[in-house]
């Protein structure tokens, strides 16, 4: 059997993945079985390759999952798995006791030959997680708490507060929800309950340190958000709400940069809140489009030495406004 699961919303893809490897882990508690490489560590397709070709003796169901072949492997690599897949494709998907999981972290381009072929073949089981908006966010956010706690319950006006607050990262809905959940001990999740614990303050302060960065005030920046890892919020949530926020500006600067500043229009072609369009129409006058880009790319490329261990998040923070 082959899988595979893509696409921007890496809080839902990575909570697939634990499922499959769970689900496995069950028959195979030894976990001798499983196999996972991920070609961010620059690794070559035949180490996956030779694992797919090995006959596991001590566990003859077997679990094996490549992550950001696609998006990261050398062209070497894909070509060598491409070749592998289209050599050996019925085999694979006839095979009842081993099962691949192609995982990449980002939308894959159409262009790309191995996602081509990956997109093809219908016996593949594909699942597309996209970053939710509107009812569907709606309906995961109930769905989650229910999966938290099944007496869980907010009303509309809380839940749409939550999504005013948060938008639609599932990673940062997810670490609130767990805590509005654990602060109604069973009790109807209300807007005041919301106000209090969601982190609306801390939307506040990014918007404040965006205005200063936009008008080159460094130090404004740096003092603002020291204040709050001096109360000891979560720095790694600030940087998510870092990338939230600019990537909501760079939406809505592509927009005037078309000649459109019309808040509803935005609105509906973005699906931000429209509180969010009037914040961010507000902000992009002291920030260029060029600007908006290289900051939105800095933050992809710190992102990536945080997840690889080769800066810490705080310092990351700093270095972050420093350098701009």
């Amino acid at each position: 059997m082959l899988i595979f699961l893509y696409g921007e919303d890496n809080f839902r893809t990575h909570q697939k993945i634990l499922e499959l490897k769970n689900k496995f882990l069950q028959s195979d508690k030894s976990g001798s079985g499983l196999s996972a490489f991920d070609f961010q560590d620059k690794i070559s397709a035949d180490k996956v390759i030779d694992v797919l070709n090995l006959p596991n003796l001590l566990a003859p169901k077997r679990l094996v999952i490549a992550k950001n072949i696609v998006s990261l492997g050398s062209l070497d690599s894909q070509k060598e798995m491409l070749e592998y897949l289209k050599k050996n494709i019925k085999n694979l998907e006839d095979n009842k006791d081993l099962i691949i999981v192609f995982w990449e972290s980002v939308l894959p381009s159409k262009a790309n030959a191995l996602n081509k072929f990956l997109q093809s073949k219908e016996n593949i089981k594909k699942q597309n997680f996209e970053k939710l908006s509107g009812t569907r966010l709606n309906q995961w956010i109930l769905k989650r708490m229910q999966e938290l706690d099944p007496q869980a319950k907010i009303s509309q006006t809380a839940l749409d507060k939550l999504i005013l607050y948060v938008g639609g990262d599932t990673d940062v809905l997810d670490k609130e929800i767990q805590k509005l959940i654990n602060f109604s001990s069973g009790k109807m999740i209300t807007d005041n309950d919301v106000e209090e614990l969601v982190k609306a303050n801390l939307d506040n302060n990014i918007f404040a340190t965006i205005d200063a960065l936009g008008q080159n005030n460094k130090k404004e920046a740096l003092k603002l958000l020291h204040q709050h890892l001096e109360k000891g919020d979560d720095p790694f949530y600030i940087f998510s709400m870092f990338v939230y926020q600019f990537r909501n500006l760079l939406k809505v600067a592509d927009f005037r940069e078309k000649g459109i500043t019309d808040e509803r229009q935005i609105s509906a072609k973005t699906k931000l809140h429209p509180y969010v369009v009037k914040k961010s129409l507000m902000q992009i006058r002291s920030l260029s489009f060029p600007k908006l880009k290289q900051i939105y790319q800095k933050l992809g490329e710190m992102d990536l030495q945080i997840k690889t261990g080769k800066i810490g998040i705080e310092l990351a923070l700093d270095k972050f406004i420093a350098e701009l």
